[in-house]
Protein backbone atom coordinates (compact mmCIF):
# COMPACT_ATOMS: atom_id res chain seq x y z
CA UNK A 1 0.00 0.00 0.00
CA UNK A 2 2.60 2.74 0.56
CA UNK A 3 4.88 1.44 -2.52
CA UNK A 4 1.09 2.49 -4.29
CA UNK A 5 0.53 5.92 -2.23
CA UNK A 6 4.11 7.48 -2.99
CA UNK A 7 3.81 6.51 -6.76
CA UNK A 8 0.28 8.21 -6.74
CA UNK A 9 2.22 10.95 -4.75
CA UNK A 10 4.77 11.21 -7.29
CA UNK A 11 2.14 10.85 -10.61
CA UNK A 12 0.09 14.11 -8.98
CA UNK A 13 -3.38 13.06 -9.93
CA UNK A 14 -6.05 14.75 -9.28
CA UNK A 15 -8.24 12.19 -9.90
CA UNK A 16 -6.40 10.11 -7.65
CA UNK A 17 -7.40 11.99 -4.52
CA UNK A 18 -10.47 9.81 -3.71
CA UNK A 19 -8.39 6.81 -3.75
CA UNK A 20 -5.95 8.45 -0.88
CA UNK A 21 -8.15 10.15 1.27
CA UNK A 22 -9.68 7.26 3.34
CA UNK A 23 -6.59 5.71 4.09
CA UNK A 24 -5.65 9.02 6.29
CA UNK A 25 -7.21 7.41 8.92
CA UNK A 26 -5.38 3.67 8.43
CA UNK A 27 -5.04 2.07 11.86
CA UNK A 28 -1.19 1.32 10.32
CA UNK A 29 0.15 4.37 11.41
CA UNK A 30 2.69 4.02 8.09
CA UNK A 31 0.04 4.07 5.72
CA UNK A 32 -1.94 6.76 7.34
CA UNK A 33 1.07 8.67 7.01
CA UNK A 34 1.44 7.95 3.75
CA UNK A 35 -1.70 8.87 2.73
CA UNK A 36 -1.18 12.28 4.46
CA UNK A 37 1.73 13.04 2.49
CA UNK A 38 0.55 11.81 -0.52
CA UNK A 39 -2.52 13.92 -0.03
CA UNK A 40 -0.83 17.17 0.61
CA UNK A 41 0.56 17.16 -3.11
CA UNK A 42 -2.26 18.01 -3.76
CA UNK A 43 -2.63 21.27 -1.63
CA UNK A 44 -6.41 23.01 -1.85
CA UNK A 45 -7.61 20.35 -4.50
CA UNK A 46 -8.19 17.62 -1.17
CA UNK A 47 -9.66 19.66 1.03
CA UNK A 48 -12.99 19.04 -0.07
CA UNK A 49 -12.25 15.48 -0.06
CA UNK A 50 -10.94 14.94 3.33
CA UNK A 51 -14.40 16.93 4.41
CA UNK A 52 -16.71 14.70 2.74
CA UNK A 53 -15.15 11.73 4.90
CA UNK A 54 -17.52 10.46 7.06
CA UNK A 55 -16.86 9.34 10.36
CA UNK A 56 -16.80 5.59 9.89
CA UNK A 57 -14.07 6.27 7.36
CA UNK A 58 -11.86 8.65 9.35
CA UNK A 59 -12.73 10.36 13.27
CA UNK A 60 -13.09 13.91 13.63
CA UNK A 61 -9.22 14.75 15.24
CA UNK A 62 -7.47 13.03 12.21
CA UNK A 63 -10.07 14.99 9.98
CA UNK A 64 -9.32 18.24 11.72
CA UNK A 65 -5.58 17.36 11.93
CA UNK A 66 -5.60 16.60 8.01
CA UNK A 67 -7.52 19.82 7.57
CA UNK A 68 -5.42 22.35 9.13
CA UNK A 69 -2.02 20.54 7.82
CA UNK A 70 -3.50 21.41 4.03
CA UNK A 71 -4.50 24.78 5.07
CA UNK A 72 -1.08 25.44 6.72
CA UNK A 73 0.55 24.45 3.23
CA UNK A 74 -2.00 26.43 1.40
CA UNK A 75 -1.39 29.58 3.02
CA UNK A 76 2.80 28.77 2.74
CA UNK A 77 2.34 28.13 -0.97
CA UNK A 78 0.56 31.67 -0.87
CA UNK A 79 2.60 33.49 1.19
CA UNK A 80 6.08 32.06 -0.45
CA UNK A 81 4.17 33.07 -3.96
CA UNK A 82 3.67 36.99 -2.92
CA UNK A 83 7.61 36.97 -1.56
CA UNK A 84 8.72 36.38 -5.17
CA UNK A 85 6.55 38.61 -7.30
CA UNK A 86 5.94 41.01 -4.49
CA UNK A 87 9.45 41.58 -2.58
CA UNK A 88 8.46 44.83 -1.34
CA UNK A 89 5.01 44.63 -0.10
CA UNK A 90 2.86 46.01 -2.22
CA UNK A 91 -0.87 46.84 -2.27
CA UNK A 92 -2.61 45.68 -5.49
CA UNK A 93 -5.82 44.48 -6.68
CA UNK A 94 -6.31 40.73 -6.17
CA UNK A 95 -3.18 39.87 -4.19
CA UNK A 96 -5.29 38.09 -1.72
CA UNK A 97 -7.51 35.95 -4.48
CA UNK A 98 -5.49 33.31 -3.91
CA UNK A 99 -5.54 33.15 -0.04
CA UNK A 100 -8.96 32.84 0.20
CA UNK A 101 -9.60 30.70 -2.66
CA UNK A 102 -10.75 27.93 -0.12
CA UNK A 103 -14.03 27.32 0.93
CA UNK A 104 -12.57 27.86 4.68
CA UNK A 105 -12.35 30.35 7.14
CA UNK A 106 -8.70 30.49 7.24
CA UNK A 107 -8.37 33.72 9.50
CA UNK A 108 -8.61 32.38 12.72
CA UNK A 109 -5.78 30.12 11.53
CA UNK A 110 -3.67 33.32 10.09
CA UNK A 111 -4.03 34.68 13.99
CA UNK A 112 -2.73 31.93 15.32
CA UNK A 113 0.67 30.92 13.33
CA UNK A 114 0.85 35.27 13.88
CA UNK A 115 0.50 34.69 17.82
CA UNK A 116 2.56 31.23 17.89
CA UNK A 117 5.95 33.32 16.42
CA UNK A 118 5.82 36.27 18.71
CA UNK A 119 8.51 35.57 20.33
CA UNK A 120 10.09 35.24 16.63
CA UNK A 121 9.09 38.77 15.66
CA UNK A 122 10.27 40.78 18.98
CA UNK A 123 13.62 39.31 18.38
CA UNK A 124 13.72 40.55 14.93
CA UNK A 125 12.53 44.14 15.63
CA UNK A 126 15.48 43.89 18.46
CA UNK A 127 17.99 42.55 15.77
CA UNK A 128 18.35 39.60 17.94
CA UNK A 129 17.10 36.55 15.92
CA UNK A 130 19.98 33.72 15.43
CA UNK A 131 20.28 34.17 11.75
CA UNK A 132 21.96 37.74 12.30
CA UNK A 133 24.84 36.03 14.15
CA UNK A 134 24.85 32.05 13.38
CA UNK A 135 24.07 31.97 9.66
CA UNK A 136 24.43 28.73 9.52
CA UNK A 137 22.19 27.56 12.86
CA UNK A 138 19.43 25.41 10.92
CA UNK A 139 16.21 25.17 11.73
CA UNK A 140 13.62 23.00 11.30
CA UNK A 141 11.13 24.02 8.56
CA UNK A 142 10.82 28.28 7.79
CA UNK A 143 9.44 30.08 10.34
CA UNK A 144 5.91 31.72 9.97
CA UNK A 145 7.60 35.37 10.61
CA UNK A 146 9.96 34.92 7.29
CA UNK A 147 7.10 33.79 4.75
CA UNK A 148 3.84 35.29 6.32
CA UNK A 149 3.60 39.02 5.51
CA UNK A 150 0.94 38.30 2.95
CA UNK A 151 -1.12 36.79 5.77
CA UNK A 152 -0.66 39.84 8.29
CA UNK A 153 -1.47 41.86 5.05
CA UNK A 154 -4.85 39.96 4.79
CA UNK A 155 -5.71 40.45 8.33
CA UNK A 156 -4.87 44.15 8.54
CA UNK A 157 -7.14 44.59 5.29
CA UNK A 158 -10.26 41.96 6.85
CA UNK A 159 -9.57 42.42 10.60
CA UNK A 160 -7.88 45.28 11.23
CA UNK A 161 -9.08 46.02 15.41
CA UNK A 162 -8.34 42.18 15.99
CA UNK A 163 -5.38 42.62 14.76
CA UNK A 164 -4.57 45.68 16.58
CA UNK A 165 -5.84 44.28 20.01
CA UNK A 166 -3.72 41.22 19.63
CA UNK A 167 -0.56 42.76 18.33
CA UNK A 168 -1.03 46.29 19.03
CA UNK A 169 1.91 46.05 22.04
CA UNK A 170 4.70 45.46 19.38
CA UNK A 171 4.35 49.33 17.81
CA UNK A 172 5.71 50.96 21.33
CA UNK A 173 9.05 50.63 20.24
CA UNK A 174 12.35 53.19 20.93
CA UNK A 175 13.58 54.61 17.55
CA UNK A 176 17.11 53.23 18.73
CA UNK A 177 18.75 55.87 16.85
CA UNK A 178 21.52 56.59 18.88
CA UNK A 179 24.00 53.55 18.37
CA UNK A 180 25.27 51.65 15.63
CA UNK A 181 23.51 48.74 14.82
CA UNK A 182 25.69 45.08 14.01
CA UNK A 183 23.02 43.31 13.04
CA UNK A 184 21.14 41.94 9.32
CA UNK A 185 19.77 44.80 6.68
CA UNK A 186 16.91 42.87 5.93
CA UNK A 187 13.74 42.40 8.19
CA UNK A 188 11.22 39.35 7.71
CA UNK A 189 8.32 39.69 6.16
CA UNK A 190 5.40 39.62 8.67
CA UNK A 191 7.42 42.46 10.83
CA UNK A 192 7.81 44.76 7.42
CA UNK A 193 3.84 44.10 7.20
CA UNK A 194 2.98 45.03 11.20
CA UNK A 195 4.60 48.22 11.08
CA UNK A 196 3.18 49.48 7.85
CA UNK A 197 -0.11 48.29 9.55
CA UNK A 198 0.60 50.11 12.87
CA UNK A 199 2.12 53.16 10.38
CA UNK A 200 -1.19 53.57 8.78
CA UNK A 201 -3.02 53.58 12.47
CA UNK A 202 -0.91 56.73 13.21
CA UNK A 203 2.13 54.73 15.12
CA UNK A 204 5.35 54.83 12.64
CA UNK A 205 7.66 53.99 15.91
CA UNK A 206 8.27 50.64 14.66
CA UNK A 207 8.91 51.70 10.71
CA UNK A 208 10.95 54.26 11.94
CA UNK A 209 12.91 51.80 14.11
CA UNK A 210 13.32 49.07 11.57
CA UNK A 211 14.72 52.02 8.97
CA UNK A 212 17.11 53.07 11.27
CA UNK A 213 18.22 49.87 11.86
CA UNK A 214 18.44 49.02 7.92
CA UNK A 215 20.25 52.36 7.39
CA UNK A 216 23.10 51.87 10.67
CA UNK A 217 23.83 48.49 9.37
CA UNK A 218 24.49 49.40 5.71
CA UNK A 219 26.75 52.41 6.55
CA UNK A 220 29.99 51.12 5.23
CA UNK A 221 27.78 49.17 2.66
CA UNK A 222 28.40 51.24 -1.06
CA UNK A 223 27.22 50.61 -4.79
CA UNK A 224 25.69 47.05 -6.00
CA UNK A 225 25.91 46.01 -2.64
CA UNK A 226 23.79 48.78 -1.24
CA UNK A 227 21.31 48.96 -3.64
CA UNK A 228 19.14 46.00 -2.70
CA UNK A 229 18.73 47.00 0.84
CA UNK A 230 18.51 50.57 -0.04
CA UNK A 231 15.50 49.43 -2.46
CA UNK A 232 13.72 47.88 0.34
CA UNK A 233 14.19 50.86 2.63
CA UNK A 234 12.70 52.98 -0.06
CA UNK A 235 10.03 50.63 -0.17
CA UNK A 236 8.76 50.76 3.67
CA UNK A 237 9.11 54.51 3.49
CA UNK A 238 6.81 54.62 0.35
CA UNK A 239 4.39 51.89 1.10
CA UNK A 240 4.30 52.39 5.22
CA UNK A 241 5.31 55.98 5.39
CA UNK A 242 3.81 57.46 2.12
CA UNK A 243 7.05 59.25 1.55
CA UNK A 244 7.11 58.94 -2.04
CA UNK A 245 9.72 61.92 -2.74
CA UNK A 246 11.93 60.68 -0.64
CA UNK A 247 11.95 56.75 -1.71
CA UNK A 248 12.49 58.70 -5.11
CA UNK A 249 15.30 60.30 -4.51
CA UNK A 250 16.60 56.99 -2.56
CA UNK A 251 16.43 54.73 -5.26
CA UNK A 252 18.32 57.62 -7.99
CA UNK A 253 20.58 57.87 -5.88
CA UNK A 254 21.89 54.49 -5.56
CA UNK A 255 20.70 53.87 -9.40
CA UNK A 256 23.49 56.19 -9.82
CA UNK A 257 25.37 54.56 -7.68
CA UNK A 258 25.08 51.29 -9.48
CA UNK A 259 25.38 52.59 -12.90
CA UNK A 260 24.70 50.19 -16.03
CA UNK A 261 24.52 46.82 -13.84
CA UNK A 262 22.32 44.08 -15.58
CA UNK A 263 20.74 42.59 -12.22
CA UNK A 264 17.58 41.17 -11.06
CA UNK A 265 18.42 44.03 -7.93
CA UNK A 266 18.63 46.57 -10.74
CA UNK A 267 15.17 45.89 -12.21
CA UNK A 268 13.42 45.72 -9.20
CA UNK A 269 14.65 49.61 -8.07
CA UNK A 270 13.39 50.74 -11.59
CA UNK A 271 9.94 49.33 -10.43
CA UNK A 272 9.43 50.41 -7.22
CA UNK A 273 10.52 54.29 -9.35
CA UNK A 274 7.84 53.29 -11.89
CA UNK A 275 5.04 52.75 -9.13
CA UNK A 276 6.51 56.00 -7.13
CA UNK A 277 6.07 57.60 -10.49
CA UNK A 278 2.37 56.91 -11.39
CA UNK A 279 1.27 58.00 -7.41
CA UNK A 280 3.27 61.43 -8.57
CA UNK A 281 0.86 61.52 -11.72
CA UNK A 282 4.48 61.68 -14.02
CA UNK A 283 2.99 58.84 -16.10
CA UNK A 284 5.67 59.35 -19.47
CA UNK A 285 8.44 58.74 -16.54
CA UNK A 286 6.62 56.36 -15.19
CA UNK A 287 6.50 54.07 -18.68
CA UNK A 288 10.16 54.87 -19.36
CA UNK A 289 11.15 53.33 -15.52
CA UNK A 290 9.20 50.12 -16.66
CA UNK A 291 10.62 49.99 -19.38
CA UNK A 292 14.00 50.34 -18.05
CA UNK A 293 13.06 47.42 -15.16
CA UNK A 294 12.68 45.33 -18.51
CA UNK A 295 15.63 46.08 -19.71
CA UNK A 296 18.35 45.60 -16.88
CA UNK A 297 17.00 42.02 -16.03
CA UNK A 298 16.37 38.46 -17.76
CA UNK A 299 14.10 38.21 -14.53
CA UNK A 300 10.98 40.74 -15.43
CA UNK A 301 9.31 42.03 -13.14
CA UNK A 302 5.94 39.64 -13.53
CA UNK A 303 3.76 41.28 -10.92
CA UNK A 304 3.47 44.12 -14.21
CA UNK A 305 1.19 41.71 -15.06
CA UNK A 306 -1.40 41.89 -12.55
CA UNK A 307 -0.27 45.44 -11.00
CA UNK A 308 -3.77 47.93 -10.86
CA UNK A 309 -1.50 50.80 -10.48
CA UNK A 310 -0.18 51.12 -13.99
CA UNK A 311 -4.16 50.87 -15.78
CA UNK A 312 -3.71 54.28 -16.59
CA UNK A 313 -1.06 52.84 -19.15
CA UNK A 314 -3.42 50.41 -20.55
CA UNK A 315 -3.95 52.47 -24.13
CA UNK A 316 0.02 52.66 -24.21
CA UNK A 317 1.66 50.44 -27.17
CA UNK A 318 4.76 50.57 -25.25
CA UNK A 319 3.07 49.78 -22.01
CA UNK A 320 1.31 46.38 -24.17
CA UNK A 321 4.97 45.89 -25.13
CA UNK A 322 5.92 45.63 -21.64
CA UNK A 323 3.09 43.00 -21.06
CA UNK A 324 4.33 41.31 -24.04
CA UNK A 325 7.51 40.65 -22.36
CA UNK A 326 6.00 39.83 -18.75
CA UNK A 327 4.45 37.11 -20.41
CA UNK A 328 7.17 35.78 -21.80
CA UNK A 329 9.47 36.16 -19.28
CA UNK A 330 6.36 34.13 -16.61
CA UNK A 331 6.60 31.10 -18.99
CA UNK A 332 9.90 31.00 -18.44
CA UNK A 333 9.24 30.62 -14.58
CA UNK A 334 8.03 27.77 -12.12
CA UNK A 335 4.45 28.29 -11.38
CA UNK A 336 5.05 29.33 -7.42
CA UNK A 337 6.84 32.81 -8.85
CA UNK A 338 4.18 33.65 -11.42
CA UNK A 339 1.02 35.31 -10.48
CA UNK A 340 -1.57 33.07 -9.57
CA UNK A 341 -4.67 32.58 -11.91
CA UNK A 342 -8.23 30.74 -10.90
CA UNK A 343 -8.21 27.18 -12.86
CA UNK A 344 -11.67 27.86 -15.28
CA UNK A 345 -13.66 25.31 -13.62
CA UNK A 346 -13.54 27.15 -9.93
CA UNK A 347 -13.82 30.27 -10.73
CA UNK A 348 -17.15 32.57 -9.53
Amino acid sequence: MIPALTRIQRERDTDDIGLIVKYIGDLDPSIAMAATSALRVFGRDALAAVRKLDAGQVDNNTRKEVVELLLKDHIYKCCTRDNSLNPFHLSYDGRFNELYSVDEDIDSLLFRQLRDSISDIRDDISGSRYYYYYPYQSRSGTPFVDYGGLAVAALAERKPEQLMKEMGELADVDKDDSYYYYGSSSRASVTVELAAFFAHRGNTALMDKLINQMESSLRWTQGDNALGPQARIAAMQMVGLGEYEAALERLNEHLKQAGSAFTGTVSEAHYLRARILMHLKEEGAALHALEESMESSDSAMVLTLVDSTFKPLANERRYQTVLDYCRLAARRLDESQRPWEPEPDKEG
